[in-house]
This record gives structure tokens, C-alpha cells and sequence, in this order.
């Protein structure tokens, strides 16, 4: 990686060293006002192994239940015999495979305290294999690509982000269209798009602090608007067709008239937004790549940069990340491996390196996701930091292998204490598939629903293979 990269490390750094805040953090710091909750989803295709987040002391306690050691295993779910959950208190997260990034880093934050790893959570209505598509989270299962229903995010925007000028805020990559739609879900068989050109994204949250001709584009979409929605409002007056096509219509207008409002918010937040921006694509390094750089590499940064920058200045409250979700499975990190990752997988169990390499590139995601939380956490906000506020929800998007069967899905939580987490420094694992307390992946939607103060008891389309509702109250101070 280049040295004159800007990365989060130029956000971390503008905040903590030039004392800047987020126009929402600058508030709060010196006001006593209802304090926001902000929700970040990390969704890893492919999925990421247990072992790869499994600490040293994590790995004692496991062992010390079961009648042989786990050993080299990568996956255990149907060796798992305790009846109970276990919540191991360790100060070692950071001796998982690929958790290393948790450590003190250049920020000097250690995030060890600051994180709870989760084992245990099954989700097999959504199928498993390649890809859960959007069934990860929304704890229904994507037929002939289809969603079972509303992701998470769709369904916890409204509360999470309600008068931001994005609801959510979904960016990915993978795959060569500048679109997915195999990864979020705004209701049954809706998709919800997710940007993957970093550029595209960069023009859609940041198009308002950009110079030159590309400011005076920004500029002119609020024309452009203005005259579909004049175009629209003449045709709905003398419209005499169906009733049908009138609500047809009367949707189109009103999702102008929201594009309207954005734009003319996002031209409002102009100046406050201008020092958080991150450097444009013109002159970025992320976005301008020569002949033998990882681009795949530089995207995934750019879209963990845009997304601290978004929360920073309070674009959304709401974030999803995904990483060659949605079907995109064979992501290809050129720096870690010249193998994409959907041979890479198939290859681990025969090729000590390919093995290596799976764990390296899930180590290369896990060190942007705690760069991002080390951004919030040196911003402060009322009587904590931003990272209090935020909890990071990193979850694979198909299970524990990459021909999963979705018997379990790891997760690792960052931040969130200021939401009513419980402190970090834990793993918890819950009893195995048929054990009394066993718990589902759509438990710990249940949770996040408590935190933010929606009742999700009934989140999913599991029906009788629900195992028990409510939140994982482990996990809950």
C-alpha cells in the first residue's frame, strides 16, 4: 500500500488531531439533547470461519466442554455439547486469526474492551450455500433471487435515521455492475440497491463539496429534478386513467419530491460537509489506479471511507458494507493472493497457503472495519465518544464454510456500550442446533431491534423452526 494513500486514517487523523467533530457530534458535546443510536453492518461473502475470530482463552473454554480438543478444525457447530451459553471474559480477542486489528493500533485505541465475539447463531432458512443473498439479514431465504422479505436495515431506518438526509447508506463491492441487489431488501421481493463504483458513491453522498465541473453537474440535477416534478405534477392533472396507474404515478412524483428535498439538503450541509469529505476521486489514489494496483483492495477502502465520512457528518445513522455479497463470490484481492476467492475456498483444504490466505484476506476486512470504529471512537460526542453510540455488526452472509449449511453464522460486535451492550472483551457462545438453548441469527436481530427500541420478536420468516424470540439477553446489560 502506498504511504500517500488517504484512507480513514486521513479521517481519524483530521478528528483527533485537528479537533474537528461531526456537525451532530459539535452538538452534543456541549448540549443536552436526545442522543443518537447508529447501526453498521459488515456482510462478508463467502462468509468468514469460526476460528478466524476464535481468541486463545475462547478456544480453552470450548475445549474444556467437548470430549476432544477443537485442534485444527475451522468449523465445529455439530461437535458443541454445552446445554448453557458460555460467556468467556478474555482480554485476548485479539489472538483470533484474523483479529489482530483489535490491538492498539496508530490511533492508540484498543478495541479489545470494546468487542463481543458471538459463536454459536444458526440461520438455516436461509439455505446457506455460495451465498444467503439477502437472507443474512433479514432471516428469510432469496429464491431465483428473490428477498423473503425486508432486510434489517430497511425495516430499522425509519428509527435509526429519520430525518438524515439517507435512510441508509449501502455500499459494497464486488462483481463489475456499478449496482447489487442481491444483498438488501426494502420488503418481499423488493430489493434494495447497493452502490459498488466507489465513484458513484463518492458523487452520491459527497457530489455537493466537489469543484469545478463536476460541483456545477451536482448543482444542476436540483434543475433536472425540479423539472421532472413539474413534468409529472402536469401529467397527474389531467391524468384520466386507472386507478392503478394513477398510484403509479403518484409514487413517481412523490419519490421526485423526495430527490428533491435531498439534493437541496445536501446543498444546504455544503460547507459543514467540506472538511469531512474525503479526498475526491480526482485526485484520490483509490479512485485513480495504475497498471498493477489491487483495485479490489483500494475499493473496499474508499467505501469504508465514505461510510465513516457519511456518519461523521451525519448523512445517515444507518450502514451496510458489503464484501463480495450478494453472490459475488469470487472476489479477487490480487495482494494477498492470485487466486479469487471462490477457488481460494475450495482450494483451503488441500493447500496450506490457500488456507493462509482465506484467513488473510477475512484479516484485511476485520483491520477497515476497526480502522472505521477507531475513527468514531476518537470523536467524542456528549460524554463518550461516537463509537458508544455505534455498534459495528460484522456477520457473514452465508454461514461458517463457504458451502455453508447455515448452522452457524459467527459475528463480531464493536462498540454499541452507550446502547445498552455489555461491556466487551467476551465471547459468548450459545449451545449447538437441538440444545435448549440454542439461539438463531434473527435472535440477534431481535436484540438490535431492543437497543434502538423496536420490538423485532417477530422478525424473520422462520415460523415453526423459530427456535425462541427475544433478544440474547447475554448480551445486554
Amino acid at each position: 500500500m502506498r504511504h500517500s494513500r488517504r484512507s480513514l486514517l486521513r479521517v481519524a487523523g483530521a478528528v483527533a488531531g485537528a479537533g474537528l467533530l461531526s456537525p451532530l457530534a459539535r452538538q452534543l458535546v456541549s448540549a443536552d439533547v436526545t442522543r443518537p443510536c447508529r447501526l453498521v453492518f459488515f456482510v462478508e461473502g463467502n462468509g468468514f470461519e469460526p476460528v478466524t475470530v476464535l481468541s486463545d482463552a475462547a478456544r480453552a473454554a470450548l475445549d474444556a466442554t467437548l470430549p476432544a480438543p477443537l485442534g485444527a478444525e475451522r468449523w465445529w457447530y455439530q461437535r458443541y455439547r454445552h446445554a448453557a451459553p458460555l460467556d468467556v471474559e478474555t482480554s485476548d480477542l485479539h489472538t483470533g486469526r484474523s483479529l489482530a486489528a483489535l490491538r492498539v493500533g496508530a490511533a492508540g485505541v484498543d478495541l479489545v474492551s470494546k468487542t463481543t465475539v458471538v459463536l454459536g447463531l444458526s440461520s438455516r432458512i436461509i439455505g446457506g450455500g455460495h451465498s444467503g443473498y439477502h437472507g443474512a439479514l433479514s432471516s428469510t431465504r432469496t429464491v431465483g433471487g428473490s428477498p423473503g422479505g425486508p432486510t434489517l436495515d430497511a425495516y430499522l431506518a425509519p428509527c435509526v435515521s429519520p430525518s438524515q438526509p439517507f435512510d441508509v447508506v449501502r455500499l459494497g463491492v464486488g462483481g463489475t455492475a456499478a449496482l447489487d441487489f442481491g444483498t438488501c431488501a426494502t420488503d418481499r421481493g423488493v430489493g434494495a440497491p447497493m452502490i459498488r463504483s466507489p465513484r458513484l458513491a463518492y458523487e452520491t453522498l459527497f457530489g455537493a463539496t466537489l469543484s469545478g465541473p463536476a460541483r456545477d453537474a451536482f448543482d444542476e440535477r436540483g434543475i433536472l429534478l425540479d423539472h421532472a416534478r413539474q413534468d409529472v405534477t402536469a401529467v397527474s392533472a389531467e391524468f384520466v386513467g386507472s386507478s392503478l396507474e394513477r398510484a403509479k404515478l403518484e409514487a413517481y412524483l412523490s419519490a421526485i419530491e423526495a430527490l428533491e428535498q435531498r439534493h437541496a439538503r445536501l446543498l444546504g450541509m455544503r460547507d459543514a460537509l467540506a472538511p469531512l469529505a474525503p479526498e475526491p476521486p480526482s485526485s484520490n489514489d483509490l479512485y485513480t489506479t495504475s497498471a498493477g494496483d489491487d483495485t479490489t483492495r483500494e475499493a473496499h477502502e474508499a467505501q469504508f471511507e465514505l461510510v465513516a465520512a457519511a456518519l461523521l457528518g451525519d448523512l445517515t445513522r444507518l450502514a451496510v458494507i458489503g464484501s463480495g455479497s450478494g453472490g459475488e463470490f469470487s472476489l479477487l484481492l490480487s495482494s494477498i493472493s492470485g487466486v479469487g476467492r471462490h477457488d481460494m475456498q475450495h482450494g483451503s483444504g488441500r493447500d496450506p497457503a490457500l488456507l493462509e490466505a482465506v484467513h488473510d484476506v477475512t484479516a484485511f476486512k476485520f483491520d477497515l472495519v476497526a480502522r472505521l470504529a477507531r475513527v468514531l471512537e476518537n470523536t467524542p460526542e456528549g460524554d463518550g465518544t461516537m463509537l458508544d453510540r455505534t455498534l459495528i455488526v460484522c456477520v457473514p452472509d452465508n454461514g461458517e464454510q463457504h458451502h455453508s449449511t447455515a448452522s452457524e453464522f459467527p459475528v463480531v460486535l464493536i462498540g454499541g456500550q452507550g446502547l445498552g451492550l455489555r461491556p466487551g472483551g467476551r465471547t459468548v457462545i450459545y449451545p449447538g442446533i437441538g440444545q435448549a438453548g440454542h439461539r438463531q441469527l434473527s435472535n440477534l436481530w431481535n436484540t438490535l431491534g431492543h437497543l434502538v427500541g423496536e420490538d423485532l420478536n417477530e422478525f424473520g420468516d422462520e415460523g415453526p423452526t423459530r427456535v425462541a424470540p427475544g433478544p440474547l439477553s447475554e448480551l445486554l446489560v
